[in-house]
Order: structure tokens, then sequence, then C-alpha cells
């Protein structure tokens, strides 16, 4: 488990990369660009995009304008399931906007409902790998089903997988079969887009640890060895989602906060990956 914002997690493509990131979905212009250059300060060293949020060139500008070596950052973005047919071109494009080099981290955004399209992209992705334009290539809202076939398909296990996740949709059948075969689970609306905060439970932690209930659900991301993106274009709730290293749950409080989750799926909020997007 990692102490600390910048620490690194080891992957089981034999890379590493920062335990704890910083979500840029849904946010653009000036307010993304000046919360950005705010996360980089608090220490945020991982940052998500990807092709559609349509701001990975304001993510790149506030990058750089953050002052942050290139070295020290790791930036990922996603490639969306209609690009898979070009998804050079469309690794380029990003690129292009981010204005670097190379992506730390590259995404299959969800896996599609073309079997074939999906492992012909991933494939062509590996080939940018090999020529340095990507280090760490992974997948996103891919179910168990998804990932056998990526392994039966290319002989391992993708690095990443970026999930929903959050106690009302924990998840915990698909992250405990991520956990076994050694992929790393990113958790993507860790907060539950605040449904889960007004939950009595986490209140009743937050109230009891002096802590927000958004640290109290972060720190339950992070004792499952998840690895969450919180998303916020406010200065103080940036730096208080950084701050949830300096306490720890017990396993009854762990508990307390897995019964929250809802039968049936019925805490999902976002897209199905089976029927998304068409």
């Amino acid at each position: 488990m990692i102490e600390n914002i910048s620490a690194l997690l080891r992957l089981n493509d034999g890379m590493e990369m920062p335990g704890f990131g910083f979500g840029c979905y849904k946010a653009s212009g000036p307010e993304l660009a000046l919360a950005v250059r705010e996360a980089v300060a608090c220490g945020y060293r991982y940052i998500d995009t990807a092709a559609y949020y349509h701001n990975e060139d304001t993510v790149g500008e506030a990058l750089r304008q953050s002052g942050q070596p290139r070295e020290t950052l790791f930036v990922l973005s996603k490639i969306w399931p209609t690009d898979f047919a070009e998804p050079v071109r469309a690794l380029d494009q990003s690129l292009k906007l981010l204005g670097l080099d190379y992506l730390d981290g590259c995404l299959l955004h969800w896996p599609g409902l073309d079997d074939a399209r999906r492992l012909r992209a991933f494939e062509q992705l590996l080939r940018q790998k090999e020529l340095g334009k990507i280090r760490v290539l992974g997948v996103s809202n891919f179910l168990a089903e998804h990932l056998s076939e990526m392994r039966d398909t290319f002989g391992f296990w993708p690095a990443l997988n970026q999930i929903e996740v959050h106690p009302l949709f924990s998840q915990a059948a698909l992250c405990r079969f991520c956990a076994q075969c050694g992929i790393q689970v990113i958790s993507w609306s860790p907060l539950g887009r605040g449904r889960d905060m007004e939950q009595p439970v986490v209140r009743e932690l937050a109230a009891t640890l002096n802590k927000t209930p958004a640290q109290i659900l972060l720190r339950w991301h992070l004792e499952k060895g998840l690895l969450p993106i919180p998303k916020s274009v406010h200065r103080e709730r940036i730096r208080e989602n950084s701050e949830v290293f300096d306490f720890r749950l017990t396993p009854e409080q762990m508990a307390a906060l897995d019964t929250l989750e809802m039968p049936d799926g019925q805490g999902r909020m976002g897209p199905d990956p089976l029927t998304y997007p068409r």
C-alpha cells in the first residue's frame, strides 16, 4: 500500500506509476488548467485524461505551465472505440494535443461491441509501445470476459483496468479477479459523484476520525489496493483529496463501508460495458 501521494506502484509489466491520480473528466478551459496546476502543486503526479474528454490540449498546456519536470509525471489518456480502426492515428492525435512525445499510460477506453476490432487495436498499440510512444498499455471498463480474451490472444494480462468503483458499486468480484491476475485497478468516480459521501455510515466515520467524507472514501480505495483518481476543480477540495495518507481505516470500519453495496448493480452510474458504446 502506498504511503504518500507520489509513491509508486509496480505493475505486472515491470513498469511503475503513482498510486494516486487526478481525474480530468467533464472539465475544460481555464478552470481545468488551474485545477491541473493546483493538483501538481499538491503533489499529484498521475494526471488522467482521454480523447473523449476533449481537454487534452488544456491538460498538456497546464502541465507545461506547472514547471514540473516531464519525467516525474505520469500522463494517461484513452482511445475511444470509434477510433479502434485507426488507433495509431488516435494516439498521435492525443500526443499532438498534449504536446508530448509519449504517453505514460494509454488505455482502450471501453471494450466496445466488436471483439476483433478491439483486439486489432490493442495489437497495433503494442507496436507503438515497442516504439516508445507508450510506456504502459492497459484497458478501461473491461469485464473479466474481456480481460480473459486479451490474455488468451496475447499471452499476458493488461497492466491496468480503469473501472467504476465506489462503495455503492464496489465491483468486488471484478476487483478480485484483477488482483488475482496482477491487473492494477484504477477507480473512476471514486466518490460516487458525491452520492456515496451522503451515506450516514460515511458521515459518521468522517466525524469520528475528524476527516471529510471524501477522505474516508478515498482511504477505502487505498485500503483495498485500488488506485483512485478523484476529480475536482476547486482548490480546497483538490488539496483535501490529497490528504489521505495520515490515517487508516480499521477492518471493522472497512466492513461497515462495504455494507453500502447496492444489490443487483443498482449503484452503477456509468453505462454497462456489455452494451456501450453502440
